[in-house]
């Protein structure tokens, strides 16, 4: 989701139902402490429910290799990353009765009642 479609999303969702929480943060990746992410996360309630929704920037994978064990199964992934080249995605979450976020898809954001 490129920058401009991003702050368009956060726009509306404020106009419609108001912004509870805004968070940026910076993050090591997980399989390469060397490289980060970027992690833009909004919170609001619609209908007496709380959603989250992320935007996560890092690098862009450009090959992904997989090691086997003697089973043939798969034992490990390890992915080759573009540190120059960037690519985002958006997660859309649900608050649970317990206060717990369940990742939910976008349009069971839109259709939620």
């Amino acid at each position: 989701m490129s920058d401009k479609a991003w702050e368009d999303l956060i726009d509306l969702i404020d106009s419609k139902y108001t912004l509870d929480t805004t968070e940026k943060k910076q993050e090591p990746l997980e399989d390469n402490h060397k490289l980060s992410q970027t992690i833009e996360a909004i919170g609001f309630e619609k209908d007496n429910i709380k959603f989250k929704i992320e935007r996560i920037t890092g690098p862009r994978i450009i090959d992904k290799k997989t090691f086997y064990s003697g089973q043939g199964s798969s034992n490990r992934v390890q992915y080759i990353y573009d540190p120059e080249e960037t690519s985002s995605k958006v997660v859309c979450y649900k608050q649970l009765p317990d206060g717990h976020f369940n990742e939910i898809s976008p349009e069971d954001l839109m259709m939620s009642s």
